[in-house]
């Protein structure tokens, strides 16, 4: 008798961006926290993502490349989603567009709105690879 093959359940979308206010509390400055994650989280490492951000001030345009993970050098292993955290000090409270682009192929743009009290999201695409979720 053949068992049957456990396939894992379909992800909607693979990453997961929350974006947040926060203050540093050594500079003394407030700063936009990108906080990347994974949907899977994995049993044995808590993987670090490789992200490489860009800012372009002319255009107000925020680039992210998703470029893959790695395993940490820890002696103890730990679970959880793989994760990436970028501070972004010097914003304004204006319109940003927020360009993600997974191994320099697949590419979504955003936009967001920081104002003095939060941040949002206006342009959400359909079909994505990430989801971003503001305060």
């Amino acid at each position: 008798m053949r068992t049957r093959a456990v396939r894992p359940e379909r992800l909607d979308y693979e990453y997961e961006l929350y974006i947040s206010k926060g203050t540093d509390s050594i500079l003394k400055k407030q700063f936009i926290l990108f906080d990347f994650r994974t949907k899977k989280l994995f049993e044995n490492f808590a993987y670090k993502m490789h992200v490489i951000p860009e800012f372009d001030e002319d255009s107000k345009e925020l680039k992210f490349n998703i470029e893959g993970l790695s395993a940490p050098r820890v002696d103890i292993s730990k679970e959880g989603p793989a994760s990436f955290e970028y501070k972004f000090f010097d914003y304004k409270n204006s319109e940003y567009s927020l360009r993600l682009t997974k191994y320099l192929k697949q590419k979504t743009l955003f936009k967001i709105k920081i104002t003095p009290k939060s941040i949002k999201v206006i342009l959400n695409p359909k079909k994505t690879f990430i989801k971003v979720i503001a305060e």
